[in-house]
């Protein structure tokens, strides 16, 4: 039976710590109520997009992998509550996660849907983190605040919770 004195029991404890946040995604996660934080680069359409510039209007960052099940279930979704909300000021920002090598398959999903798209690894700046797990999302409010982040499929029910509200605003 080893016995711990309190410094072997305070290195211990240093070494948990440290693996935890090296075990957290690249860039703190943003927190709801807070600002949002920096995010812009050149879309797969070449148009060039800045979250800081988007003030106005309601974002719905969704990270998604043409892997992923879900995302591919809910990128019909995505683009049926977009095509009725696009006038209210909603915006959406697809961001993939997948491989580069992969790039091709985002895009085409991207594409086809009539959604606006980016690779995480070829965001200009991206205080959100690079990869989740997916699907993941992210709304920001008229004011540029982060009112959701959540984990799973974009339903009926996500849009009347998180989305419906901010653009009746």
């Amino acid at each position: 039976m080893k016995i711990y004195t309190k410094s072997r029991y305070a290195r211990f404890l240093a070494l948990i710590a440290l693996a935890l946040l090296a075990a957290s995604p690249a860039g703190a996660v943003p927190e709801i109520g807070e600002p949002a934080p920096a995010l812009k680069g050149t879309l797969f359409s070449g148009k060039a997009f800045d979250l800081a510039q988007m003030r106005g209007k309601v974002v719905l960052i969704n990270y998604y992998s043409s892997y992923s099940k879900q995302s591919a279930f809910e990128i019909g979704s995505i683009e049926a509550f977009l095509e009725e909300n696009h006038a209210k000021g909603l915006v959406v920002i697809y961001i993939g996660v997948d491989r580069p090598q992969d790039r091709h398959r985002v895009e085409r999903m991207v594409k086809l849907y009539n959604l606006d798209g980016i690779m995480s690894n070829e965001l200009d700046e991206n205080g959100f983190g690079e990869k989740y797990r997916v699907p993941r999302a992210f709304v920001i409010d008229r004011s540029g605040i982060v009112r959701s982040r959540e984990f799973g499929g974009k339903t009926p029910f996500y849009f009347q919770k998180y989305l419906t509200p901010l653009l009746e605003e």
